[in-house]
């Protein structure tokens, strides 16, 4: 499917499991390669689409809703939209220390994308929107 139009979503559905993340990470690529992007900014793009799936596989609770992928093609932007079936709970505070090097997922997205929103969906679920501007 083209990425062409800006209503058109070239989407990836799979099931949350972290065997699955290769499935997403070369979806992003093909993505990328397609509208033209230079292999930094290729490998930017799936390093942070990797680390929203990686945590919705991990954190959302969502182990019975699948994970997808959407890509959206703007004038200006590429957008990849990471939906699931789970609740985004913000990491605690005492999670984080000096020697746990987890928890980086969310600050690798912001320094890799030009734009991170995320979302609670009605109903239940999360949309992580990571922009790139083209």
């Amino acid at each position: 499917m083209s990425l062409t139009g800006q209503s058109r979503c070239r989407r990836l559905t799979v099931s949350p499991e972290p065997a699955r993340l290769t499935d997403i990470r070369r979806f992003v690529e093909d993505v990328g390669r397609e509208i033209g992007l230079d292999d930094e900014r290729v490998f930017d793009l799936k390093v942070a689409v990797s680390e929203a799936c990686a945590n919705a596989v991990e954190h959302s609770g969502g182990h019975h809703h699948p994970l997808e992928v959407c890509a959206r093609l703007h004038d200006d932007r590429l957008v990849l939209e990471i939906s699931d079936g789970g609740d985004f709970r913000v990491p605690g505070a005492r999670r984080c220390s000096r020697r746990d090097d987890r928890g980086l997922g969310l600050p690798l997205m912001v320094a890799l994308m030009d734009e991170v929103r995320i979302a609670k969906v009605r109903g239940g679920g999360t949309t992580v929107h990571l922009s790139l501007y083209l």
